[in-house]
């Protein structure tokens, strides 16, 4: 039946027959007849930074696992002390101590701490209203596209567990949908489906990762991801490892998560929604405010940032008003790498780093601001909005105790063990393709709701080449892995482009489709230093360039003995571009991995294809 897994499974196939692509030109095809909202001028510096707040397990409900239960609701909040409070979007967790208290902040969601291999079970819940948040922008989808959307809907929700180890049917797949009034997408699935209202979705999570790391959640609904992130629904994941705490790691008010992003506002403090019109906000927000101040002592802190913007690349950097302040990077998204002592960094959408930055490095009373400096946006050539400065850190609290922290350059980190390549490594290629300026972005030039095209057999490695003639970057994500980037290379991107488009119109016949080996114009260069030997699931295709990336194809099992929670073969996921406004125009692919036997059957995928 619909609403189980099996349900999901049988409705995959349907879905990839019978349902409409749900985005065709997306949020980001832009409408001239839309008013650009910019942000009025706001004094920086005001706002205390907000500490994210933790969930609180609840470990009576799955023997075996920390349980909760998470709520998106529209709740009032203020992002700045010169703006009024607006209705923004978050997810609320529910207090096992005292249900009364959920607990929240408004905008984004509680932090998830997990402990390293010890799963994880969440009910997700929408009582979100039956009108968007950016109704004009959702109205404006349904003009455009009317065969696209769901019909009659302006609201649907569904949570995606990002960087995760994650069995399909609860990683949060784009079909996977649900509405607060119990409404469900094509690919719709739940664990223990006798526990979940019309209105909920149970996922399982295995958090079987190599090491401690930062994932975070947020929303995946197809068509309108873009808004929904941008209204508040994203939250923090962190990984521990026990094993952790021999490390000296700086932790407790020491250990700082941020949420990095950028949001454009109206004089009232509500949300404007812009970047259908324009290519970046022009606002940062750290957890939750614009322009925030952090008040730390003179000693090592780790952060924790994640950019969850939209669209927007960050180069950040440490000034202190004399001087860029050096830090360390001891990991990335999935974990742990060697420390890298660098003087600035690039975060390019959903992407995350672990920083040691010490604070002892500056006089007393120094204020150490967080800069974001020659990142155009979309990156690298751009006109959008600058955004020059983030936030301060104000160096005015005394020692409370002596900083006994490892010393970053000495750090004993998990080593990072090389994903082995031979000459039979089989490589797929990944074209991002664009026919014309009004087309949709694909891989391929093939709509996400084509059927899978890529079966990868479980337990193999593969080598994907992501190949990127058009002028800007695109950060792409691939669900379930996690991969090491292994080079890239230069290429004549308008001239391949313009034979690749020759190659589609014509057809796309597999015997004549282009090499774009004839077109490179240099030797492979290595990974930027970020990015060298580091666990990743989220890469920068720069434009011009070949991307080539490596990952073994493993799939989760049972999790916390839930009847119908682990893989079965086949199981489709999907990668797409991290751009929230591409990926709802359709730069988002699914990929199934089979059986040794390559049958392909019925998808266990329930979200995709």
């Amino acid at each position: 039946m619909a609403g189980t897994v099996g349900g999901a499974a049988m409705l995959l196939t349907q879905g990839l027959q019978g349902v409409p692509a749900f985005a065709s030109h997306g949020t980001g095809a832009g409408h001239p007849d839309l008013e650009v909202t910019k942000t009025p001028p706001l004094e920086k510096y005001v706002d205390p930074l907000p500490r994210l707040m933790t969930a609180i397990p609840d470990r009576s409900v799955h023997r075996g696992a920390d349980y909760y239960e998470l709520t998106m609701l529209q709740r009032p909040w203020q992002f700045h002390r010169d703006l009024g409070t607006g209705a923004v979007w978050g997810y609320w967790a529910k207090n096992p101590y005292d249900p009364d208290m959920p607990i929240g902040m408004g905008y984004f969601g509680p932090t998830i701490v997990a402990t390293k291999d010890h799963p994880t079970v969440v009910k997700y819940r929408t009582e979100l209203p039956t009108t968007h948040l950016f109704q004009d922008r959702v109205d404006q989808l349904h003009h455009d596209s009317p065969d696209m959307l769901p019909e009659h809907l302006s609201v649907w929700n569904v949570v995606h567990h990002h960087g995760g180890f994650t069995p399909p049917q609860s990683d949060g797949l784009p079909l996977q949908w649900f509405t607060s009034e119990g409404v469900h997408g094509p690919g719709y699935a739940t664990l223990d489906p006798r526990r979940a209202a019309p209105n909920e979705a149970i996922y399982g999570y295995t958090n079987h990762e190599q090491t401690s790391c930062m994932l975070w959640y947020h929303d995946h609904a197809i068509g309108i991801t873009s808004l929904n992130v941008y209204a508040g629904l994203a939250g923090a994941y962190l990984i521990h490892d026990p094993a952790d705490r021999r490390l000296g790691l700086p932790q407790g008010e020491f250990e700082v998560p941020l949420i990095l992003a950028d949001r454009t506002f109206h004089l009232d403090g509500s949300l404007a929604y812009t970047l259908d019109k324009e290519f970046g906000a022009d606002t940062p927000v750290v957890n939750g405010k614009a322009y925030p101040f952090l008040d730390v002592q003179p000693r090592r802190y780790r952060l924790r940032i994640l950019n969850a913007s939209n669209t927007r690349t960050w180069r950040l950097r440490f000034n202190t008003g004399t001087k860029t302040l050096p830090f360390w990077l001891i990991g990335t998204d999935d974990g742990y790498r060697s420390p890298l002592q660098l003087e600035s960094i690039l975060l390019g959408s959903a992407e995350r780093i672990d920083l040691i930055v010490d604070f002892s490095r500056v006089p007393m009373g120094a204020n150490v601001t967080l800069e974001n400096f020659d990142a155009p946006v979309y990156f690298p050539n751009g006109n959008g909005a600058e955004i020059p400065e983030v936030m301060q850190f104000r160096v005015t609290e005394r020692l409370s105790g002596a900083d006994r922290t490892t010393p970053p350059r000495t750090l004993a980190l998990p080593p990072v063990m090389r994903i082995r390549q031979t000459s039979e490594t089989p490589r797929r290629q990944f074209v991002v393709y664009q026919r014309t300026a009004d087309d949709p972005l694909q891989f391929n030039a093939l709509p996400f709701m084509a059927p899978s095209a890529d079966f990868i057999e479980v337990g193999s490695t593969e080598i994907w080449e992501y190949i990127n003639p058009q002028p800007v970057a695109h950060p792409v994500h691939v669900h379930l892995v996690n991969f090491q980037v292994l080079e890239r290379q230069p290429f004549d991107g308008p001239a391949f482009q313009k034979v690749y488009k020759q190659w589609v119109d014509n057809g796309s016949n597999p015997a004549d489709k282009p090499e774009v080996a004839d077109y490179f114009t240099g030797p492979p260069t290595p990974p930027d230093p970020d990015e060298e030997m580091a666990r990743k699931d989220t890469v920068r295709a720069y434009q011009g360039m070949v991307t080539r990336i490596i990952h073994q194809f493993d799939v989760p099992g049972t999790i916390a003995s839930i009847p119908h929670s682990g893989t079965e073969l086949p199981a489709t996921y999907i990668h797409h571009c991290h751009i929230l406004e591409h990926e709802c125009d359709d730069l988002m692919r699914p990929w199934t991995i089979v059986g040794h036997d390559g049958h392909h059957g019925h998808d266990s995928g329930g979200g995709s294809h």
